[in-house]
């Protein structure tokens, strides 16, 4: 039997009285456990549609929906549709219509905005969904949210959209931003896993090519570690999550060089050090970066690398859309901005900034 934390009740309450709510809790505090709780305990008849971004997730939350007794995937009756965005539409749009749901879960809510402007467009249609398909009930579930994303899908989605929570940085959690020019970066990198070299944790880079390029690096100072990006067949990331998740904090160090394709959904307890070999494309990711480490509820420390020189390197990605341009230049303002990084980004996700 799981016992609802107070924030867990209002939300179950909130979803129960009101047409939309937007959660925003801390990663793995445990916003599953509403929709479970509401679709095991007070709507066990209801048809739920659950949009996940990742397949990794997807396949975690169907486990954990079977083990609430909610039917996954049904062709009729009760239960819940698990589905990504992009199949969100044609035929199977169809089909979603016929069945009739009345609840819509959107889990790590943010991709909307993080992924839909140009890497996966079918994120953008989602606020459209309910409407189109006459879904009464939705609910948002995120840890990172920035204020302005927030405006925009009270914008959306109309009337009726409560809001709980927002964005809380980790207490556990030490930031530590490092100024760092790239041709530094390795040595650096070799001083922090000598510094943490028996804590196991993760680094955080943005392409796939640096992934490989630093876990090699690791190897030839005998660094245990493993490589993951979204270039990989689905049978090596699958072995991969499987040994990640017979993993324990008893076991020697484990370091996980990654792309943001690992994320969202690998809810370990046994990282304590996160390291961004490099500024992230945008603050969202940031902070989705930082919720990977620490979920042991021990002390835990966040490095993040820049230099002036890597928003140069980075002018192709600028070219993408406005939009991304636009984020780019945030994190550039947060680093070059002088103050606590803790309470900088806090205020960024829950009053925006200029």
């Amino acid at each position: 039997m799981h016992i609802l934390k107070p924030f867990q009740k209002e939300a179950v309450e909130t979803l129960s009285n009101h047409p939309h709510t937007l959660l925003l809790a801390p990663t793995g505090s445990g916003k599953s456990l509403v929709f479970q709780h509401y679709l095991s305990k007070i709507r066990p008849s209801a048809r739920a549609v659950f949009v996940s971004p990742l397949n990794a997730l997807a396949r975690q939350q169907a486990e954990r929906f079977q083990s609430f007794g909610i039917p996954v995937d049904p062709p009729s009756g009760r239960g819940v549709w698990i589905l990504n965005p992009e199949k969100l539409t044609g035929r199977l749009f169809s089909r979603l219509r016929k069945w009739r749901p009345e609840l819509l879960i959107v889990d790590e809510a943010h991709s909307i905005w993080e992924w839909g402007d140009s890497f996966r467009p079918a994120f953008q249609r989602i606020p459209e969904v309910p409407k189109i398909a006459n879904i009464s009930k939705t609910l948002w579930c995120t840890a990172t949210l920035p204020f302005a994303a927030r405006k925009d899908l009270m914008a959306r989605i109309g009337t009726g959209l409560k809001v709980l929570g927002g964005f809380q940085m980790p207490k556990n959690i030490e930031l530590a931003p490092i100024h760092s020019p790239l041709f530094e970066r390795m040595d650096l990198l070799q001083t922090l896993l000598l510094r943490h070299r028996a804590e196991s944790g993760m680094i955080f880079v943005n392409t796939r090519s640096t992934a490989e390029r630093v876990q090699k690096f690791l190897s030839f100072f005998g660094v245990p570690s493993i490589f993951y990006h979204a270039g990989m067949s689905l049978e090596e990331r699958l072995a991969l999550e499987k040994r990640l998740s017979l993993q324990t904090g008893n076991d020697p160090p484990l370091w996980v060089v990654a792309t943001s394709a690992f994320g969202m959904g690998m809810d370990s307890s046994w990282f304590w050090v996160c390291i961004l070999f490099g500024p992230s494309f945008s603050l969202l990711a940031l902070a989705q970066a930082l919720g990977r480490v620490g979920r042991g509820g021990g002390s835990a420390r966040a490095y993040l690398l820049w230099h002036e020189d890597d928003f140069r390197r980075q002018g192709w990605f600028q070219q993408i859309s406005d939009r991304n341009r636009s984020r780019l230049l945030e994190v550039q303002k947060f680093l070059e901005t002088p103050g606590d990084p803790r309470f900088r980004l806090e205020k960024y996700f829950n009053e925006g900034y200029e």
